[in-house]
C-alpha cells in the first residue's frame, strides 16, 4: 500500500475528526482538571471521539474546507500584523495599538471566524439556506469593508 492510496482513501476521512475531537475534549478536561483522574479524562475523550465516527464523512469535508480557509485568513492576519508593527502604529505613550483597542480587534477576529465558518459551508452543515447568491454576498461584504475603511480614515480623533 502506497502513501497515495492512504491519503486518497477513506482513512483520513475518519481519522481527522476522531483525532480532533479526542484532542479537544481531552484538552478541555485537562484544563479544568475534571475529573480528577487522568485515566478518567482519557476514557471520556476516547469515548467522545468514537461517538463522532458516524458523522465523520460529513464533518471531514466541512473541517477540511474550514481549515483551508483559516490558514488563508491566518496568513493574512499575520501579514497585516507585520505591516502594522513595521509602520510603528503606537497610541499615546508608546502603547501598542492592539493593547489600546482590544475590543475592536476582538470583534474583527470574531467576524473573520464567522465568515470562515460560513465560507467553509457551516450554514449547510446546520441546514440553513439562503436565497441570496454568493456573488451578491461577496459584493455586500466588500461594500461593507469599503464603508468601514472610509469611516476609519475620515474619523476624527479627539
Amino acid at each position: 500500500m502506497s502513501i497515495g492510496e492512504i491519503v486518497t482513501g477513506e482513512f483520513f476521512v475518519y481519522l481527522f475528526p476522531w483525532m480532533l475531537v479526542l484532542a479537544l475534549v481531552y484538552g478541555i478536561l485537562e484544563h479544568y482538571k475534571m475529573p480528577k483522574s487522568d485515566s478518567s479524562r482519557a476514557v471520556i475523550s476516547l469515548v467522545s471521539a468514537f461517538l463522532v465516527l458516524p458523522l465523520a464523512p460529513t464533518l471531514s469535508g466541512f473541517l477540511t474546507g474550514m481549515i483551508k480557509n483559516l490558514l488563508v485568513v491566518g496568513v493574512g492576519i499575520l501579514i497585516m500584523l507585520i505591516f502594522v508593527e513595521m509602520l510603528g502604529y503606537k497610541v499615546g505613550k508608546g502603547e501598542n495599538i492592539f493593547d489600546k483597542h482590544p475590543v475592536g480587534f476582538g470583534i474583527i477576529m470574531i467576524l473573520i471566524a464567522i465568515m470562515v465558518f460560513v465560507g467553509a459551508g457551516g450554514l449547510e452543515l446546520l441546514d440553513v439556506k439562503f436565497t441570496i447568491g454568493s456573488d451578491v454576498l461577496a459584493a455586500l461584504f466588500f461594500l461593507g469593508a469599503m464603508t468601514m475603511g472610509v469611516w476609519w480614515m475620515t474619523a476624527k480623533e479627539d
